[in-house]
C-alpha cells in the first residue's frame, strides 16, 4: 500500500509544526506569528498565484483534496512555520546574517527540488535560478522587515 501524493503536504506541514514547538519558545512563537502569517504564509499564497498563473514558473501538483482551485491549503501553514523559525533563528550581527539569509534561500531551493522529485511541485524554467530568484528576495525582504520593525 502506498500513500498517496497529496497526503506529503499534512505530513510535511506536521513535522514543521513539531519542530515549531521543540525548538521556539511558545513566548516567541506568539510574538514571530505575525510576521510569519503576514510574510510567508500570506506572501507564499501570493506567490502561488504569481508564480503559478501570471508568470507560469511552476507550482504545486497533486494537492486535492486539501486544496481549493489553485490554492493548496497546507504549503501556507508550513511556510508560517518556517518563517517563525526563520525569524526566531536570525542571526544579530553582519555577515553572519547575510550568510544565513542565503543558506536559508539554499535550504529552500534543494527542499523544493525534493518536492518536484516526490511529484508534488513543479518548476517550468529551471530548477536552480528561478527557485533562488524567487526565495532569495522572499527571505531577504522578510528579515530585513522583521530587522526594521523588530530590532
Amino acid at each position: 500500500m502506498s500513500l498517496p501524493l497529496y497526503w506529503i503536504y499534512p505530513l510535511y506541514t506536521g513535522i514543521l509544526a513539531i519542530a515549531l514547538v521543540a525548538l521556539v519558545p511558545k513566548s516567541q512563537i506568539r510574538k514571530l506569528a505575525y510576521y510569519a502569517i503576514i510574510l510567508g504564509g500570506m506572501a507564499d499564497a501570493l506567490l502561488i498565484l504569481v508564480v503559478t498563473h501570471v508568470v507560469g514558473a511552476g507550482g504545486y501538483l497533486n494537492y486535492l483534496p486539501f486544496g481549493f482551485t489553485v490554492m493548496p491549503f497546507f504549503p501556507p501553514i508550513a511556510w508560517v512555520a518556517y518563517f517563525i523559525m526563520f525569524l526566531h533563528f536570525l542571526p544579530d550581527k553582519q555577515p553572519w546574517i547575510y550568510i544565513y539569509i542565503a543558506s536559508s534561500a539554499l535550504y529552500s531551493m534543494l527542499f523544493s527540488n525534493v518536492l518536484l522529485n516526490l511529484g508534488i511541485f513543479t518548476w517550468n524554467y529551471g530548477r536552480l535560478i528561478v527557485p533562488l530568484l524567487i526565495y532569495f528576495p522572499w527571505q531577504f525582504t522578510a528579515a530585513w522587515i522583521y530587522q526594521r520593525y523588530e530590532k
